[in-house]
């Protein structure tokens, strides 16, 4: 065995589905957010859920039929969307 767990403290790459994030998981139990995964997503719940205003939201990405449930999401969260 390579190893006896896979921890992933990457926030950044996540959400990718890349051989080094997800691929891994299927050959190593447990699996795990890291430390610093944890304070990211800690940071951006509270960020979200009692945010300084005024709150304005930018959401990027090439796709943007992936966005439209981030957008509904948010649109009543923010002040302003672009």
């Amino acid at each position: 065995s390579l190893a006896d767990l896979f921890v992933n403290d990457a926030f950044g790459t996540a959400h990718r589905a890349h051989s080094s994030t997800e691929g891994v998981t299927k050959f190593l139990k447990p699996c795990v957010s890291g430390f610093l995964l944890k304070k990211e997503l800690d940071y951006l719940k509270g960020a979200v859920d009692e945010p300084k205003r005024p709150m304005c939201a930018i959401v990027g990405g090439a796709k943007v039929s992936s966005n439209i449930p981030v957008i509904e999401s948010m649109i009543e969260k923010v002040d302003k969307l672009v």
